[in-house]
């Protein structure tokens, strides 16, 4: 699953970084269309943040619950021989059921993936949408104020001030870039994320293959 999904996340990874080269603040939407755009977006990236979170945080409280409980059923020897080393669940772990092994290693995977930076981006790109949205309610509120003085002043004019929202071609042109740094950088820990997983999951693999060869193996004999 996680290569197909790495797959996908590069290739918006790329999509939105030759965005830049291509945008163009002309034909960007202006007013009304552009508010319930920005809204839309920031309304899906607060979604998307929180599912991530909840994703991780319960995937990662389901594997240490698993892993729990699983120590819980090794049973520690009540006597021992004065020159036995300590007993140790690790050492027991080496040579025990395989499924111990993977939900161990599966555990402390979930937990080094790099899942807080691909919070931090989806966090801060949330921050500059807010933020531009808020500029473009300031701007919309002035222009309410001086709509009448705009109207005697020039006949035509003013109408495309209004639908602009007072925005020049720069000021368009800054927020989309603004936009798109900030999108890049959240599809660029997206892209990480995704790699990592990738190599998490088929680290695991190859370590619990290795802990059930050895478990039969030590069952044969």
């Amino acid at each position: 699953m996680w290569k197909a999904m790495l797959e996908c996340h590069h290739s918006q990874y790329i999509t939105i970084s030759l965005a830049y080269h291509s945008r163009n603040s002309t034909d960007a939407p202006q007013g009304d269309t552009r508010r319930q755009i920005m809204a839309q977006l920031r309304q899906e990236i607060e979604c998307f943040g929180v599912s991530f979170t909840d994703w991780v945080n319960s995937h990662a409280s389901y594997l240490e619950a698993l892993n729990g409980w699983l120590q819980n059923c090794i049973k520690e020897p009540q006597e021992r021989s004065k020159n036995r080393y300590p007993f140790s669940p690790h050492r027991y772990l080496g040579f025990g059921p395989p499924i111990f092994v993977l939900c161990r290693e599966w555990s402390a995977g979930i937990k080094a993936l790099p899942a807080e930076e691909l919070s931090t981006a989806i966090k801060s790109f949330l921050s500059d949408i807010c933020h531009l949205m808020d500029e473009q309610v300031d701007k919309l509120q002035k222009n309410d104020k001086s709509v009448d003085g705009t109207h005697r002043e020039s006949g035509s004019k003013d109408g495309l001030s209004l639908l602009t929202d007072g925005d020049t071609n720069d000021d368009v042109s800054s927020n989309l870039s603004c936009i798109q740094a900030s999108l890049t950088r959240v599809l660029d820990r997206l892209n990480k994320f995704s790699e990592a997983s990738v190599k998490m999951y088929e680290d695991v693999r190859q370590i619990s293959d290795a802990a059930r060869i050895a478990y039969l193996k030590l069952q044969a004999n």
